[in-house]
């Protein structure tokens, strides 16, 4: 599918879709807990629905409701268990761990990019804890249970490493110790999995790289709703700094979630930003070229590429060498559509360079990449332009050409 977007001015108020990182953990806790739970969830993605799928296929019960999902808990795991994990790196880091600890004989699958995605030195944790796991990519099978008291994991290459091996330890309902190693990456997601455990009853103790995770089960506080999302808003909020007044609601600027420094990065660049404690709103400036580490805010990066495109003056991105290995590569794909809007960019490896000065018309891929299909989609409210892969977006945030079009974004999707 293919959409068309033509220069327009936006102008309005959206509501925020719920975070797809919290929707996945909540689901989680719930699925692990001592008692049912309601995950106010009312609005989905593929994603969310591959992480609701694999917990039903464990031994949960996760029933889709008008409100997002009833959970009952796993009370008696699956012996044998097939998770297809769709495209979703997060289902699989944080499900292959938990199915570990369960001692569920299990085979992961998936499809698009998701099998050539790291997840050896998870793998290998699990193995040194007991486990048994038959390869490093998908497919892949499971044996045996974790029965380790302490374990360590590589912090280096993502933190779904450590909010995986934090959920399964979580689950046993012993006193474990998990050790990380490197220097952290995404410490924000790590910080939203402490903070949905201890909502469940669990303070996980962390100091200094090592968590302590408490004796005792999960408990099920009834009800939880999943957070507004930072990462999705980040580009409806793009497109009120690039071409009108955009307010999205629903956004908590106290929230764990690393994406709620877009409203810094927008303010940074020279857009007017107003934040209240349940919105933020982005209004057009004449926007600089700045210097941002992405490191802890990788899935931004191709939002904020655009914003450097069409910004005056030179940027700078560091931190880049992470996007490689996301849904795209997305540091080739921020190169590739940059250039086709007429976009100079430079780049080693580690730092991209942004020659700003403005986006001409243009003809994209989205490399069935979710995040890169919107990002051209705000790049064309400037100057027109198309891009592929359209339905990638259902990915995270299946109605944004809608709330898109609901501003005043002239587009259209095609096959």
């Amino acid at each position: 599918m293919k959409a068309e977007i033509r220069p327009s001015f936006v102008h309005g108020t959206v509501e925020a879709v719920p975070s797809k990182s919290h929707a996945h953990r909540l689901l989680i806790a719930a699925a692990l807990a001592d008692a049912p739970c309601k995950v106010i969830c009312p609005a989905v993605s593929r994603d969310i629905e591959a992480t609701a799928q694999c917990l039903s296929a464990l031994g949960a019960d996760v029933t889709r409701t008008e409100y997002g999902f009833a959970v009952s808990p796993v009370t008696n795991a699956e012996r044998h268990a097939v998770l297809d994990c769709g495209e979703s790196g997060s289902t699989l880091r944080f499900l292959l761990p938990v199915a570990c600890a369960l001692g569920v004989n299990a085979t992961f699958t998936g499809r698009g990019r998701l099998p050539y995605r790291p997840v050896s030195a998870l793998a290998d944790c699990l193995r040194r804890g007991g486990a048994e796991v038959g390869s490093d990519s998908l497919p892949l099978l499971t044996g045996g249970r974790l029965s380790a008291r302490e374990y360590t994991v590589d912090a280096t290459v993502s933190s779904q490493y450590v909010s995986g091996m934090l959920f399964a330890l979580a689950s046993t309902g012993e006193e474990k110790i998990l050790r990380t190693t490197g220097t952290p990456v995404s410490t924000g997601y790590t910080d939203m999995t402490l903070a949905v455990l201890a909502l469940f009853g669990k303070n996980v103790e962390h100091e200094n790289g090592v968590y302590t995770i408490p004796a005792g089960r999960l408990r099920s506080p009834g009800s939880v709703r999943a957070e507004g999302d930072w990462s999705s808003a980040a580009f409806l909020l793009a497109a009120g700094a690039l071409k009108g007044d955009v307010t999205v609601t629903g956004l908590d600027p106290e929230s764990a979630q690393a994406d709620k420094r877009m409203a810094d990065i927008l303010a940074d660049m020279g857009a007017r930003i107003e934040l209240t404690p349940v919105s933020c709103r982005a209004i057009q400036g004449e926007l600089h070229g700045i210097e941002w580490d992405v490191e802890d805010t990788p899935d931004l990066a191709p939002v904020l590429s655009v914003l450097m495109a069409q910004a005056s003056g030179k940027s700078v991105m560091t931190g880049v060498s992470r996007l490689k290995d996301k849904e795209s590569d997305r540091l080739a794909a921020i190169v590739d559509n940059l250039a086709a809007m007429g976009v100079r960019t430079q780049t080693d490896g580690s730092v991209l360079t942004i020659y700003g000065g403005g986006i001409k018309t243009f003809g994209a891929h989205g490399f069935g990449d979710h995040r890169m299909v919107m990002s051209a989609a705000v790049a064309g409210l400037v100057s027109g332009g198309e891009v592929d892969d359209a339905e990638a977006v259902s990915k995270s945030y299946p109605a944004f050409f809608a709330d898109l079009r609901s501003l005043g974004g002239n587009c259209d999707e095609t096959l």
